[in-house]
């Protein structure tokens, strides 16, 4: 099969302003009143595919570069110059991963507008069916909703698809990926042969492309190459950490930083649950954000992180799609995402409007090898590497600590913030040391030789009379401080952390062995085996998971603990056999020995061995792993 060329944006000749795409008065007066002066790249070079009526389109850009934009304005032009009036059906589909991106997009396309044509409907699980229904009986032009309560208003018959011209999947990947590829394909069987299909997404794998041929035809594919100036400033770096250390050395990077308001990312909806609860339990504003949130709790917790209420939100991929937070710090990798494209898109929150951002990685021993191979990923995409670094050491967090305190109460003596780190000079005491934070004592004064502070009226008068009173002034501070802000000043609150080095020597050969010392199962493959050619060596093998149908499993559930143990997308883990106590799978060979080395390292979880050595274990196991 001939592969998918994406065209590149470089070609495009530039444009200065939405007037050179021959847009109507109306729209061209929206678009200036939501301060839109001059296209984006991607704009540039999708606005014209999609208003000329032809072909069906790939289009792959990085988030905050104007996908909605894209698509949404052409749709707003063609409905409005169309002539249809009230009652018609719906003339195009837009279909999203998640409710919050649904919401997002329809309001995006309704700033478009230039007045109150075309309708749009946001149809969405988690919040009330009925008004969505009052709002499809009334009428509407553009439909933006998610698979699940699409696929419910279809079977009410509630929703005509047969007049759609206009097919779109926002975040495509994740829309063809598994758990929604059935439903977008039942729902594009409803349309009408003669639609028009467009696919926006951030990440495109070549494997997704060939899955779109296959049941679209033939599409032109648009590719965001962004140039220098518009890639984003990341500053990227990783650490190699045992797992339970993990959550230790996120807070000391939390807790080093100036001014942390950051993205973490985890691999499960439990795990976002569970670390956000563990650092609300030390004291951190953090919530978790996942698909199985209401979709008030969703916006709930996105307004309270947009308004810096809460400054750490953890999140999965899926729940993450569509949220454009401005002035990220940080973006964590909690845990390692899947493959490059994913990696790029968290990254690329972060760094943005001529701000620099950090992306740190929290990698295990055993991910190694996926860090090295991102790494030189994106070393070609972006320019640099990812860079090892040390877990921060407690001094420095807490020298970073104090410079955030004598900072806040300057402020709220009215006077400037604390400029730059607390430097211990050589000639300090050990009387003004504590625990690298230099002591307040040493911060200039900031009043002149001859001034004195005015008396302070009221109950704080008292207290300030009072306490130099009995302690003086000096003891006075000291004692506050100590009541305020002892707890944030105290290396106890850190835990210890077993680093490893950037490299493991011999990493190879205990890979290939394994922990117990034994070869064969991630050997070379016997000739034969699997590939069924002789000579050939297999590109796959065989995996045994101790979770079954007895457990309450299924085989997305198998699918996940692969995903995340092997570090491979869903399509690739492949011919699930579930059973009652056990499943068994096929992964890529690489994948299957990561997976391997991840299950022993996390006894926890359950069990992955060699399809061979599950077999014969399978009838004696009880429950996950003994």
């Amino acid at each position: 099969m001939e592969e998918l060329q994406p065209i590149p944006t470089d070609p495009a000749p530039p444009v200065h302003s939405f007037a050179q795409f021959g847009l109507s008065p109306g729209v061209l007066d929206a678009l200036d009143r939501k301060g839109f002066s001059s296209p984006s790249a991607i704009q540039t070079i999708a606005l014209p595919r999609l208003m000329a009526d032809q072909g069906h389109l790939v289009v792959k850009a990085r988030t905050g570069t104007g996908k909605t934009a894209a698509f949404g304005i052409p749709l707003v032009e063609k409905l409005t110059l169309s002539g249809l009036g009230p009652g018609h059906a719906p003339r195009a589909l837009i279909l999203t991963p998640t409710r919050e991106l649904a919401l997002q997009v329809a309001r995006e396309i309704a700033s478009f507008s230039p007045g109150a044509f075309p309708r749009i409907t946001a149809v969405y699980g988690g919040a009330s069916i009925r008004n969505q229904i009052i709002d499809l009986k009334r009428g509407t032009e553009i439909v933006v909703g998610t698979p699940g309560r699409i696929m419910d208003m279809m079977e009410r018959k509630l929703l005509d698809l047969s007049a759609i011209d206009w097919f779109i999947l926002d975040e495509a990947d994740e829309m063809l990926d598994m758990g929604f590829f059935e439903d977008v394909e039942t729902i594009l069987g409803a349309v009408k042969p003669e639609r028009r299909v467009a696919l926006f997404s951030a990440t495109m794998p070549e494997a997704i492309l060939r899955v779109v041929r296959r049941y679209i035809g033939d599409v032109e594919i648009l590719e965001d190459a962004a140039p220098e100036d518009e890639k984003p400033a990341v500053d990227q770096f990783y650490m190699i950490l045992k797992k339970e250390d993990r959550l230790e050395a996120l807070r000391r990077i939390m807790d080093s930083a100036d001014d942390f308001y950051g993205l973490i990312f985890c691999a499960t909806k439990a795990g976002t649950d569970e670390l956000a609860r563990r650092l609300q339990e030390g004291g951190y504003a953090a919530e978790a954000i996942h698909g199985d949130l209401s979709q008030e709790a969703r916006e709930r917790t996105l307004r309270r992180f947009r308004s810096r209420l809460t400054t750490i939100l953890a999140a999965t991929d899926v729940a993450a799609r569509g949220i454009d937070i401005e002035r990220l710090t940080h973006v964590i990798n909690f845990d390692l995402p899947n493959d490059r494209e994913t990696y790029v898109h968290r990254i690329g929150r972060t760094g943005r409007a001529g701000q620099r951002g950090k992306a740190v990685s929290l990698a295990l021993p055993a991910e190694r090898g996926r860090i090295r191979d991102l790494s030189r990923n994106m070393e070609r995409v972006l320019g640099s590497r990812i860079a090892w670094m040390r877990v921060p050491p407690i001094k420095t967090v807490l020298r970073a600590q104090g410079t955030r305190i004598l900072s806040a109460v300057l402020a709220a003596a009215g006077q400037p913030a604390f400029p730059g780190p607390t430097e211990e000079p050589a000639e300090a005491s050990e009387g003004q040391r504590q625990d690298g934070v230099f002591a307040a004592a040493s911060v200039p004064p900031v009043l002149g030789p001859d001034e004195t502070p005015a008396p302070a009226a009221g109950p704080l008068g008292r207290l300030k009379r009072g306490l130099i009173e009995r302690l003086g002034a000096e003891g006075a501070v000291e004692a506050l401080l100590a009541v305020t802000y002892g707890e944030f000043l105290d290396g106890a609150r850190y835990s210890s952390i077993t680093e490893f080095p950037e490299t493991a020597p011999h990493e190879g050969e205990a890979l290939r062995k394994g922990k117990r010392g034994r070869a064969g199962f991630f050997d070379e493959a016997r000739p034969g085996h699997a590939s069924g050619r002789p000579g050939k060596t297999s590109a796959v093998a065989r995996v045994y998971v101790g979770l079954g149908r007895r457990h309450g499993a299924n085989a997305r559930d198998v699918a996940g603990i692969l995903m995340r143990a092997g570090g491979v997308p869903g399509r690739l883990v492949d011919a699930i056999e579930m059973r009652d106590y056990c499943a068994f799978a096929t992964l890529p060979e690489e994948a299957a020995r990561r997976a391997y080395v991840f299950s022993q390292n996390t006894p926890e979880d359950p069990a992955i061995k060699p399809a061979s050595e599950g077999r014969e274990a399978a009838p004696r196991r009880k429950a996950g792993r003994k």
